[in-house]
């Protein structure tokens, strides 16, 4: 009879710890996959929120990319037109100096090639030297 007592105040302690253990399982799991939604939901606003970060990087780096080509657009056009300038001025240059030395009947090819390689630097020393030329030539007129 002992081993009938023992066998049912063991049952008696058991059966509310069953209990209890049935009726929490399903809040428990119910609690579980409530919190593994809200981690999923959290994992897909931080993807959302990196995507979003990620976009507005590109967007900016795209923005300065553009910026800068219009910078170097502008300042390379303002470089072509300065050399264009630059050449005009040596071939015009070259052509007035071809011209005098044609009215005049002096000098030499030698200073077109350098007005078109100087330019105004030659313009320059070629009016000295031809200052130089007049001033002999009046005095040679008055002897």
């Amino acid at each position: 009879m002992s081993r009938w007592v023992i066998a049912v105040v063991l049952v008696g302690m058991l059966m509310p710890m069953a209990a209890w253990c049935q009726e929490e399982t399903p809040q428990t799991d119910l609690e579980h996959e409530m919190q593994v939604q809200r981690m999923e939901l959290e994992m897909e606003q931080q993807r959302a929120e990196a995507e979003f970060q990620r976009e507005m990087r590109t967007l900016e780096l795209e923005a300065r990319r553009l910026d800068l080509e219009q910078r170097h657009g502008r300042e390379g056009g303002g470089a072509a037109l300065l050399l264009i300038i630059c050449g005009v001025v040596h071939i015009l240059v070259a052509i007035w100096i071809y011209q005098d030395i044609r009215q005049r009947s002096a000098g030499s090819g030698l200073w077109i090639v350098l007005g078109l390689l100087a330019g105004l630097l030659a313009a320059l020393v070629y009016g000295v030297v031809r200052l130089g030329d007049i001033d002999e030539g009046k005095k040679k007129a008055r002897n």
